[in-house]
């Protein structure tokens, strides 16, 4: 293991995806149960998010896009990425819906819909665990 050969943006990101999923897990299991929907909390990180964490994956993209990684993984990681692009997107989309939910003195979307947030909630785990994997199988394990 060359922890030395880690890019640091690599390693900026794999941790920082750590305290975005603790954000995002305590602001929509919160609101689930009840409590208001944390939105500035959450809009905070989903600016880091994309500042941060989307702009790294479009940066290793194309670094893997370069022909540097073999068929399978390059398919694994482009997996990870769809699902992850989709994830954020889709926590954008529920996050204004539930914003202005909330706003209009109405039960946010995530309290409406309980299953489709644990759905939200297993996705984004899913997501965020397969890079976080791929973060250890690339640079921790080669």
């Amino acid at each position: 293991m060359n922890v030395s050969g880690i890019p640091a943006f690599s390693v900026f990101s794999a941790i920082s995806e750590i305290f975005v999923t603790i954000i995002v897990l305590y602001t929509v299991i919160s609101n689930l149960r009840g409590r208001p929907l944390q939105w500035k909390l959450l809009g905070f990180c989903l600016m880091f998010e994309l500042c941060v964490n989307v702009v790294y994956m479009v940066s290793r993209a194309a670094a893997h896009d370069s022909g540097e990684l073999p068929t399978h993984l390059k398919i694994m990681y482009a997996t990870h990425g769809g699902l992850s692009l989709i994830m954020f997107v889709g926590l954008v989309m529920l996050y204004l819906v539930s914003t202005f939910d909330q706003k209009a003195g109405h039960p946010t979307w995530f309290q409406r819909n309980a299953r489709g947030t644990w759905a939200f909630v297993v996705l984004w785990l899913i997501s965020v665990g397969t890079g976080e994997a791929i973060f250890v199988q690339r640079y921790l394990l080669a």
